[in-house]
């Protein structure tokens, strides 16, 4: 490739460089957020139909940062009320009537509201290694992706035994 003489496209060389090195970086960020202290459950939250970049990732840290919405993770709690309790937190302008919400393969939540799903399913998910859990606002069409964790009591232990 440096000498040019493997007739590449350099469009196509940059298309697979830039491939192969968004695998590496989304590769290492998941690796140094599942090596925090204490942690169990990678969670990958994506969110969806935002209106913009900054909603998104503004409902996307306010979910991720809710210490509720955290130790329920740990217990694999599929509790999707803490998680609408955050979004609605969030400073978002919000419709409740378009908000659903994915724990794993199931919607849990479908216009704010209950809806029928799998308990056990849900918590099966949320006990994996590594678990999805989307939320659609339903107010514009940008989505993202926020990797977090949940929050068990050995990490409160291994923080509470140090002092600084």
């Amino acid at each position: 490739m440096a000498s040019g003489e493997a007739q590449l496209e350099m469009r196509d060389v940059r298309k697979q460089f830039r491939q192969a090195l968004l695998q590496v970086c989304r590769s290492l960020a998941e690796q140094i957020v599942s090596d925090g202290e204490g942690v169990r459950h990678l969670i990958r939250l994506v969110i969806e139909q935002a209106r913009d970049r900054t909603e998104a990732l503004q409902v996307a840290r306010t979910i991720a940062h809710s210490l509720l919405v955290k130790t329920a993770w740990a217990g694999a709690d599929p509790n999707w009320g803490r998680i609408l309790a955050a979004v609605g937190r969030s400073g978002v302008p919000l419709y409740p009537e378009k908000i659903n919400i994915r724990i794993g393969s199931q919607i849990v939540c479908r216009g704010s509201v209950a809806c029928a799903f799998n308990p056990q399913q849900a918590h099966n998910d949320l006990s994996k290694p590594e678990c999805t859990v989307t939320v659609r606002l339903g107010t514009g069409r940008e989505a993202l992706s926020f990797l977090t964790t949940d929050l068990t009591a050995e990490y409160v232990a291994i923080n509470a035994e140090y002092s600084t």
